[in-house]
């Protein structure tokens, strides 16, 4: 078919035949400070810039986004130059007419032209990591890690789609700078604690050191671990009750309203979002809400898992362990994010929360 490959229908994914290298620069500054020969604090500074960031998408088949100001007048139906010589199409172009804004786009002939995973965006990544660590000593391993970060990107790249809202798409692909705000997987704070503790009953700790050996064999050489995860919560992305740009390959976000706090007075999962903070943009207008809004994000995650095991000692090299794992240890409840599409009935309500707690038993022979 050649030139005519897909004409009538989207013209989808392209590549550009000169496609650039994504790459990462990183640098990052440190201290340590030993306190013991056990115990390490180590506070750095780590920054990255990605360069040629991959974009979920670009539309190509956009014309130019002052055009818009034609309003309705873009829908108005006109003679249809490609009639008859297109028989089959998926946005009209087979009929005797055609919406006017289709002609205005630089390859009319196509209903879209897609470029997948376009290496065109960049990112910025500042974090500022503090970690205290205590090597095994008097029956504890320890170590706590923070991270004070800010992520900012102009493109949600391939795993968009995964991420709620309309962080994925946009507005104009000729203006992606325009796209910049926090990623969707921006953490202000991130707390990590993970554990290893001999318990102090048994034979050689303590207590319990007169032990005989059944009461040593029940009670003595168990081991507490866990870890525990506390972080900010993720960014919330808003979707407009519809988008009125008329198509043509523009999408849309919606307008914040000045001086309306987009957080809820009185916040909780059946009112997360306050809808009075967003409103519709005016038909063929963009929109000015962030791909991610910084200011409102779901709830934080707290999440504690918990381990007990104890081994068994039979002869050099034949032991026995039991273990018992306790995932999400109290049952705190983390929720996910709200829906976000601003025309929804249960916009700003939460309705699904990650898995409550659970226990498993495992045993295993070592010989």
């Amino acid at each position: 078919m050649g030139g005519l490959t897909d004409v009538g229908f989207g013209l989808n994914p392209v590549t550009d035949p000169i496609r650039n290298s994504p790459y990462v620069q990183q640098w990052m500054l440190g201290a340590q400070y030993s306190f013991t020969n056990n115990d390490l604090l180590d506070i750095s500074y780590v920054g990255n810039h990605g360069v040629h960031v991959l974009a979920q998408y670009l539309e190509w088949n956009e014309f130019p986004a002052s055009d818009l100001s034609l309003g309705n007048a873009l829908n108005a139906q006109v003679p249809n130059p490609f009639y008859g010589a297109i028989t089959s199409s998926g946005c009209g172009l087979n009929n005797p007419t055609v919406q006017a804004g289709q002609l205005l786009r630089p390859f009319p002939e196509y209903c879209s032209v897609t470029e997948a995973a376009p290496a065109v965006a960049g990112s910025t990544y500042n974090a500022l990591q503090a970690t205290y660590t205590h090597r095994w000593h008097s029956g504890l391993q320890l170590n706590v890690s923070y991270t004070y970060s800010k992520f900012l990107d102009d493109a949600q790249g391939a795993s968009g789609w995964a991420f709620p809202g309309s962080g994925s798409s946009v507005r104009n692909s000729y203006d992606l700078s325009a796209e910049r705000s926090v990623d969707a997987s921006d953490l202000t704070h991130s707390l990590v604690i993970n554990y290893t503790y001999e318990l102090p009953f048994g034979k050689g700790k303590q207590f319990g050191a007169e032990w005989s050996k059944p009461m040593n064999a029940a009670f003595g050489g168990w081991q507490w671990s866990g870890i525990l995860t506390a972080h900010s919560g993720l960014p919330i992305s808003i979707n407009p009750a519809q988008n009125n740009t008329g198509g043509f390959g523009f999408n849309q976000r919606p307008n914040i309203v000045p001086g309306v706090s987009p957080v809820p007075q009185n916040q909780n999962i059946n009112d997360w979002i306050n809808p009075a903070a967003f409103s519709q943009p005016d038909p063929f207008t963009f929109g000015d809400a962030p791909r991610f809004l910084s200011n409102l994000r779901a709830p934080k995650y707290v999440n504690w898992d918990m381990g007990i095991q104890k081994y068994w000692n039979f002869s050099e090299n034949k032991r026995l362990q039991f273990r018992m794992e306790l995932y999400n240890a109290f049952n705190h409840p983390n929720f996910f994010v709200p829906d976000s599409n601003l025309g929804d009935a249960n916009f700003g309500t939460i309705t699904g929360a990650y898995p409550a707690r659970s226990i498993q038993f495992a045993g295993k022979f070592y010989f």
